[in-house]
């Protein structure tokens, strides 16, 4: 069996020149804030797991009243409310969630209190239609990559859903777990995490980054190195999946052919 191929080096200077430096904090320390009034708020509706997630809050309260939040889906006629919860509460945030349809709609989010305390979030046009199983940024990877490849005589990759996820779940593990290298915390090498995710090889190769702002710094960053330009050049290779975290942010080129 060949062995896998693997990227020669990783762009960690590139990712140390893209941290900012921490901005300094002010001299002198102003004063502590008075507590705030007690009020409500609407926090804007988002999608999470097929439901149109509201939230309310209550906040700078010192008693206790029923917070209520209301789902409410902007139609002709008079609005709609399509979810809505309740609870006795002094400080603190409730939420809902109402069944997300494949078209859009604009939705808003009421919160009110028993103390006659009421304020809305602005509309969000939201739906729950179907996507493909890649982001826009490690969409525009892909296309950066295969317009790369073809200019250099290679026939452009598949985004192949299998080691999309294993891309994925290593610049995740990057990002939360603070690290940045090719062999995971727990010991595990990149072809292990490719046939972990169910992608069977022949070959194999990953190329790593850390702190580019967008798909074609990092295609760019990639492409200026020897070792990651050779993965990106290898006509031998068939399809590709890229995983991006924003936190970093952290990207990964998973390479490969059955």
């Amino acid at each position: 069996m060949r062995r896998p191929l693997q990227a020669l080096a990783c762009l960690g200077s590139l990712a140390a020149l893209s941290f900012p430096a921490p901005a300094a904090q002010a001299a002198t320390a102003q004063p502590q804030a008075s507590q705030q009034a007690c009020r409500v708020v609407a926090v804007k509706p988002f999608v999470s797991k097929g439901k149109v997630r509201g939230t309310a809050v209550r906040t700078g309260c010192a008693d206790q009243a029923r917070l209520r939040v209301r789902v409410t889906v902007a139609v002709s006629g008079p609005d709609r409310v399509v979810k809505s919860g309740s609870q006795v509460i002094g400080n603190g945030r409730i939420t809902t969630g109402a069944t997300c349809t494949a078209t859009a709609r604009r939705y808003y989010v009421v919160a009110l209190d028993t103390q006659g305390r009421v304020n809305q979030s602005r509309s969000v046009k939201l739906s729950c239609a179907k996507r493909g199983f890649a982001s826009a940024a490690e969409t525009a990877v892909v296309k950066l990559t295969n317009d790369a490849r073809v200019k250099n005589g290679c026939r452009p990759l598949i985004h192949d859903r299998k080691l999309h996820l294993a891309a994925e779940r290593h610049s995740a593990d990057m990002a939360a777990n603070n690290y940045f290298d090719h062999d995971s915390r727990d010991g595990r090498t990149f072809d292990r995490r490719i046939r972990a995710a169910g992608y069977a090889f022949t070959r194999a190769g990953e190329n790593i980054a850390k702190g580019q702002p967008t798909a074609a710094a990092v295609v760019r960053a990639w492409l200026n190195s020897p070792g990651h330009r050779a993965n990106i050049m290898n006509c031998a290779f068939t399809h590709i999946g890229v995983g991006h975290n924003a936190k970093g942010p952290t990207w990964t080129q998973d390479f490969g052919v059955h």
